[in-house]
């Protein structure tokens, strides 16, 4: 009989246990972060701020509550109730403190003017003295290029076709690829530079023999930048002349 008391008590006293640590465990929580996975800085134009939001839910008798974003591990804002949003590190003079009073909600920064340099891992965290809970997401910023040309032209001897391709100034780094016909050339020569800037050009030469080509025969180029789904062609038709 006291071993079967004994045991109840054990069970209720592990139940309790497990509801105490599921009401912390659940007391704050990220519900919604909003990082666009990509981002794109079009030229010759103002660039819109770059908004970030995280949605949270907090139970009212937590005490101590902070938000904070950090951009690569390292801390770029944080709020507290008790006092105003502040940015600080690499980011102290991109993000606007305001912009939450707007929103309605202190999870939302905003990031004026950014640049390619901005890529990389966002994290929200939010604790409080009894619970946190972070969430992160990567954004990819693109700089679409400032030019990208095709072209093709004989050699001296008329024995075979020089191709050269090229897209100047974009972020991330890109990948060109040369095809005639259908056919992708595989033995290409490429010459890469990034800028002060950050930004990359890329140039790819190649010859093609003239008995491999016949007229018409379609010469492509195409380049996508590393990470992202933009990507850009170019075509010319030879037409063994």
């Amino acid at each position: 009989m006291l071993m079967l008391m004994a045991n109840k008590w054990s069970l209720c006293i592990s139940t309790l246990t497990w509801l105490t640590l599921l009401s912390v465990t659940n007391s704050v929580r990220i519900t919604n972060l909003k990082v666009p996975h990509t981002y794109t800085l079009e030229r010759n134009t103002e660039p819109d701020p770059l908004v970030l939001d995280c949605e949270y839910e907090v139970e009212p008798r937590e005490k101590g509550f902070v938000l904070k974003w950090l951009f690569n591990n390292h801390s770029i804002y944080q709020w507290i109730p008790s006092v105003k949003g502040f940015a600080m590190g690499i980011m102290k003079s991109k993000i606007d403190t305001k912009i939450f009073t707007m929103e309605g909600s202190p999870g939302v920064i905003t990031i004026k003017k950014p640049d390619w340099n901005m890529t990389g891992e966002y994290t929200c965290t939010v604790q409080t003295f009894e619970s946190t809970d972070k969430k992160s997401a990567r954004l990819q910023i693109i700089v679409p290029e400032s030019d990208f040309v095709l072209e093709t032209k004989m050699d001296g001897e008329q024995n075979g076709v020089d191709i050269m391709c090229a897209v100047q100034n974009v972020f991330p780094l890109p990948k060109l690829s040369v095809m005639f016909d259908t056919k992708k050339i595989d033995s290409v020569l490429t010459h890469t530079d990034q800028n002060s800037s950050g930004l990359y050009s890329t140039t790819v030469r190649t010859r093609i023999p003239r008995d491999r080509l016949e007229s018409p025969t379609p010469i492509t180029c195409a380049f996508f930048l590393l990470g992202t789904n933009y990507t850009k062609r170019r075509e010319t038709i030879f037409y063994g002349k």
